[in-house]
């Protein structure tokens, strides 16, 4: 009896012995933040666990043999690993690393901060529209970047003109003349050119669209108060890429484009071409236009030569005629008589070369050289009255960036000129809008990275204009990272503009009776504020992200109309004497379900004259704006969106208020192997101002305009073929 019972001991604590534990530390392989609620599972012993707060797990009663243990975590791919026992993970924790699911782990480099980073890692915020939103909207409009801007988060894209329908778009609330408009990060499209900007940008060469919110006047110098709008084209492609974009709508607008890239070890090239015309369409019968007639050509050849794999040299031209006409229909298509009079004819040449060499060292530091060289012509006439002018502009920067472990700096210098030389035999002005500025400035940016959480950016321009003086610009950022789903920025950042009588307002006047800027005139300077909260949730094929952001800016010494002077027909500038204020938030909102997505953006602005006690809001601003697309993509065949557009009341001139309305577009796209074709509808109930008021009053020889606040044209469908050769 005691040898039975001496070997039944014996052999239970053999078999206790024998049973061996397993302990893991599971994180994510990016960020390696613990994950808290990671399934840890042996499938053939149907035991496992889950792990705690600080990402560890222990399994216990595991046999003597070798098992397979899987770690599952949703989000994230699964990861399965052997292990024999007894085993040194049963003292010591094993490290497991999970990587993300593709949904998640995508990158998306930004190039207007300099330091050429991934967006999830740069502390001042910016805003990225891709390439596959780049691609819906270049079927819906492929002849401008109207349409593209309108429908990116907070920017507010607005009509300026009832005859040429030239466009300005806004942000934060702030008229456009406060945005930085950029191509490849180079400041193209300002002063005089600037009236026409929008609408002779073709988008089928972008890669993607990249906006800054806020004051940003120390990444390019002045004209960034509201921000920055930088479009980022494609580069040459390894293997041959065309595309071709036919375009028709049904109100007699055609567009047709071209994009070609190409490169092989030393030499690539890309090659844009872009046609589009309109036939004058008076939409209300009241005998004017509602859509201008107008052709309109742009080129912009880029040959890439590569040194070896480190040093890459661009050189491109850009060039851009536009020809269009607004006003009495009856005289546009005929020929003015005594009773049809009244034509608004405006034809540009912009001209444009473009030069950049970036070499790139071994330890990762980039030198870059860039330079463009810009003219822009125009000749406007309204009946009997002419204006005539040319700008000539030019950009060059020279920069060191530099990467270190914890640092990415950034040190350059740069020299920006501008001059106007207003055709007096034409415009016959008592009071030309000449003028000749140049900036020397010189620039420094450092990215820390103090930890994997905590980044501060940091930031100083230094700028020397000829006429206004010393502008000093030092900038903060900060990122933290609470954990791989949650973060937050906060920035601050100093701006200024230099005075200019091109402005919309002017714009609107055909610079009819428009007054030179004063001698005393100063400079608008800003300060501004800006936060934002970003969270991220993913699980197998379902996506969520939310962005709260909040901003504040104040602008002293605005540029503003002189009441006195308007009351006598002529536009005079003067400083305002109390600041111009925007405040408010924007909520962005993205939900994916496999191949279905949901965005939603609301913004609020609330844009405070402070200098104007009597009309303290700040005209054509709507305080509440929402955007809501809702787009399904099957990859092989299909592709359709829903899209809707709500407008809030905006005051106006004489502080009335517009209507608020709502707009709904609908668009399918039919895919094929090297062909698409689009069929597209925007405004489906034909929302128009006309419907609500009369836009041109009387007398219709010399008539005046209405503020434009919504739509003129109305519904307008189109249908597009798109060609892809790879």
């Amino acid at each position: 009896m005691r040898k039975i019972i001496f070997l039944l001991i014996l052999f239970i604590s053999q078999t206790a012995f024998s049973q061996n534990s397993f302990k893991a530390l599971v994180k994510d392989e990016k960020s390696h933040e613990p994950l808290i609620g990671t399934n840890v599972f042996i499938e053939s012993l149907k035991i496992g666990g889950t792990t705690d707060t600080n990402g560890k797990v222990e399994i216990t009663n595991i046999p003597d043999g070798t098992f397979t243990i899987t770690f599952s975590y949703i989000g994230y791919k699964l990861s399965k690993c052997k292990i024999s026992f007894p085993s040194k993970y049963s003292k010591k924790a094993k490290i497991i690393y999970l990587e993300s699911m593709a949904i998640e782990s995508e990158e998306v480099f930004v190039t207007t901060t300099r330091t050429n980073g991934v967006i999830d890692d740069i502390p001042i915020r910016v805003e990225v529209l891709g390439s596959e939103e780049v691609r819906e909207e270049i079927g819906i409009k492929p002849g401008n970047i109207s349409k593209l801007l309108g429908e990116t988060s907070g920017i507010q894209v607005q009509q300026t003109s009832a005859t040429t329908g030239n466009v300005s778009f806004r942000l934060q609330g702030l008229p456009g003349k406060y945005t930085q408009l950029l191509k490849d990060g180079f400041p193209l499209y300002s002063g005089f050119s600037s009236g026409l900007s929008l609408l002779q940008i073709p988008p089928l060469d972008l890669l993607q669209v990249e906006v800054i919110k806020g004051s940003a006047s120390a990444f390019y110098g002045g004209d960034a108060i509201a921000g920055i709008v930088n479009l980022v084209s494609k580069g040459p492609s390894k293997t041959p890429e065309w595309y071709a974009i036919v375009n028709q709508t049904h109100k007699r607008g055609r567009d047709i484009s071209s994009f070609y890239s190409n490169r092989n070890n030393k030499i690539g090239i890309t090659f844009l071409a872009s046609q589009s015309s309109q036939n004058a369409f008076d939409v209300n019968k009241d005998g004017f236009t509602d859509i201008p007639e107008f052709q309109q050509t742009t080129l912009n050849p880029k040959l890439f030569y590569y040194f070896d794999e480190s040093a890459t040299l661009m050189l491109g031209i850009s060039s851009s005629f536009d020809n269009r006409k607004g006003g009495d229909i009856y005289a546009i298509e005929n020929a003015p008589d005594s009773v049809h009079t009244f034509v608004e004819h405006s034809k540009s040449n912009r001209l444009t070369t473009q030069l950049k060499f970036e070499k790139r060292f071994n330890n990762g530091n980039v030198l870059t050289f860039k330079n463009s060289i810009n003219n822009f012509q125009r000749d406007i006439s309204v009946t009997n009255t002419n204006f005539s002018g040319e700008q000539f502009s030019s950009y060059s920067e020279l920069s060191y960036l530099m990467k270190t472990k914890k640092h990415n700096t950034v040190l350059g210098l740069n020299f920006i000129s501008d001059a106007f030389d207003e055709n007096k035999n034409i415009s016959k002005a008592a009071q030309p809008l000449d003028y000749d500025y140049y900036t020397p400035g010189i620039f420094a940016q450092d990215d820390w990275n103090i930890t994997q959480k905590f980044i501060l950016q940091t930031g100083t321009r230094l700028d020397f204009n000829n006429k206004y003086g010393t502008f000093f610009l030092p900038r903060f950022s900060v990122l933290y990272k609470f954990s791989d789903r949650l973060s937050s920025r906060v920035g601050y950042s100093p701006g200024y503009k230099l005075p200019t009588t091109f402005t919309s307002d002017a714009e609107a006047r055909a610079f009819k009776n428009v007054n030179p800027i004063s001698s005393n005139m100063k400079s608008e300077t800003s300060q501004g504020l800006n936060l934002d909260l970003s969270y991220k949730f993913f699980m197998n094929e379902f996506m969520f992200s939310l962005n709260q952001a909040f901003f504040y800016t104040k602008i002293n010494h605005a540029l503003i109309p002189q009441s006195d002077s308007l009351a006598k027909g002529i536009l005079m500038y003067e400083n305002a004497n109390l600041s111009l204020e925007t405040k408010g938030f924007d909520t962005n909102i993205k939900v994916a379900l496999d191949e279905l997505v949901l965005f939603v953006d609301y913004t609020y602005t609330d844009v405070q004259k402070n200098y104007d006690k009597t009309n303290p809001y700040l005209e054509l601003t709507p305080k509440h704006k929402l955007n809501m697309t809702l787009s399904y993509e099957d990859e092989v065949s299909w592709r359709t969106g829903l899209e809707a557009f709500y407008t809030g009341k905006q005051y106006l001139s004489d502080m009335t208020q517009s209507v608020d309305y709502w707009t709904i577009g609908f668009m399918v796209q039919k895919l094929f192997k090297n062909f698409s074709i689009i069929g597209n509808v925007e405004n489906i109930f034909d929302v128009r101002q006309t419907k609500y008021e009369q836009v041109v009053n009387k007398p219709y020889s010399n008539p005046s305009f209405r503020p434009i606040y919504a739509p003129l044209d109305g519904i307008v469908a189109n249908v597009a073929l798109e060609i892809k050769i790879k």
